[in-house]
C-alpha cells in the first residue's frame, strides 16, 4: 500500500510539473550555484562554465562595485552557493560582512591571485591605494581565466575537461584581443597618448599599451572617494591645458558631478567609457570582450 501511494505521489509530481502547475524550478537539479562579484567576473565565469553551472553576478550592468550595497536576497544567494568568485585588490569592501551574514562554509575564489597588483600613490595616501581594476588589461585576464577554471574544477571535478577546454579558447579570444588593441591603438601618435579619466582606473590599460595617465577629477583608483578640491579641480584644468589632453574620458556607471565644468573650463570634450562594469546583455559592452573592444574603440575616436 505504502508502495502504491509513492508511486502515485511521484507520478502526480511529474504530472503537475509537465503541466505547469508546480514550477519548473522546484524539480529537483543537481546544477551547482556560484555567485560572482563585478559583472566582468560574471561574464568571464560564465563562459568557462558553460551549461554545468549556474552563475549568479550580485552586481547589477552599469553598476558601481565601490559602492555597491547588499540587499537580503544577495544574502540568501550566498548562503545556498557553492562558492564565491571575486575580484580581489580591495574592490569589494562589503563582501566581507555579506560572507558573514551569509553564514556557513564556502569555497572563495579571488580571480587576481597571481597578478602583480599596481599600487597608486596619491598626495593624501603616504602608502599608495592597491588598483583593483585588473580587467582593464586582456593580458590580465589570462590570469583571471585560469583561476577561474582552478575554482571551478575544485568545487565540480566531474567537469575538469568542460572547464579545461573553455578555459583553453576564451584565452585565444583574450590574445587575439590584446593583438587587436596593439594594433589598433598605435594609430595614435605618442604625443597624444595622454589620459584624463573620471578617476584612476586606466593604470593597467596604460601600462600595457604605452600611454600615460595625465590626471583624473577624483584623484583615486575609488569612486567613494570624498569631493575633489577646488584647488585640485583647477590644478587639473591647468595640467589639461598644459598637456593638450583633447579629452576626458567619463564612466558609464558612475561619473564626478564636476566632469563636465573641467571639460568646459578645459575646452575640451567628454566621452564614456565603461570601466567599472559592462554594459546592458546584448549591448555594445554586454560581453567582456565587447566591452573592451568598445572602449579601445571610443579611445581611438578621442585621441586620434
Amino acid at each position: 500500500m505504502i508502495r502504491k501511494t509513492i508511486i502515485f505521489l511521484t507520478t502526480l509530481m511529474l504530472l503537475l510539473t509537465a503541466c505547469g502547475t508546480v514550477p519548473a524550478t522546484q524539480a529537483v537539479s543537481t546544477k551547482l550555484t556560484v555567485i560572482t562579484t563585478t559583472t566582468q567576473i560574471e561574464d568571464v565565469v560564465g563562459v568557462i562554465a558553460g551549461d554545468r553551472v549556474t552563475v549568479i553576478g550580485l552586481l547589477p550592468r552599469n553598476g558601481d562595485p565601490h559602492e555597491f550595497e547588499p540587499v537580503p536576497s544577495d544574502v540568501q544567494r550566498v548562503a545556498t552557493s557553492a562558492g564565491v568568485f571575486l575580484n580581489g585588490g580591495g574592490l569589494e569592501g562589503w563582501l566581507e560582512e555579506l560572507i558573514k551574514n551569509a553564514g556557513g562554509e564556502r569555497p572563495m575564489f579571488d580571480v587576481s591571485q597571481g597578478l602583480k597588483l599596481s599600487t597608486i600613490d596619491h598626495a593624501f595616501d603616504e602608502g599608495g591605494e592597491t588598483d583593483p581594476h585588473i580587467w582593464m588589461s586582456p593580458v590580465n585576464m589570462l590570469t583571471v581565466v585560469d583561476n577561474v577554471a582552478a575554482g571551478l574544477k575544485q568545487i565540480d571535478p566531474d567537469g575538469a575537461a568542460v572547464y579545461n577546454t573553455n578555459a583553453a579558447a576564451y584565452k585565444k579570444q583574450l590574445r587575439d584581443l590584446d593583438a587587436w588593441a596593439e594594433k589598433e591603438l598605435a594609430t595614435i601618435p605618442a604625443d597624444r597618448r595622454k589620459l584624463v579619466t573620471a578617476h584612476d582606473a586606466l593604470g593597467y590599460f596604460a601600462a600595457r599599451y604605452n600611454f600615460k595617465v595625465v590626471g583624473y577629477v577624483i584623484p583615486s583608483v575609488s569612486t567613494e572617494s570624498g569631493e575633489t578640491s577646488a584647488r585640485e579641480l583647477s590644478a587639473l584644468i591647468e595640467t589639461i591645458k598644459a598637456k593638450g589632453v583633447p579629452i576626458i574620458f567619463a564612466e558609464k556607471s558612475n561619473n564626478p558631478k564636476f566632469i563636465e565644468q573641467v571639460a568646459a573650463e578645459a575646452n575640451v570634450k567628454v566621452d564614456e567609457l565603461y570601466v567599472d562594469s559592462l554594459g546592458d546583455k546584448g549591448g555594445e559592452a554586454g560581453t567582456y570582450l565587447d566591452f573592451f573592444r568598445t572602449d579601445v574603440s571610443k579611445i581611438i575616436a578621442g585621441l586620434k
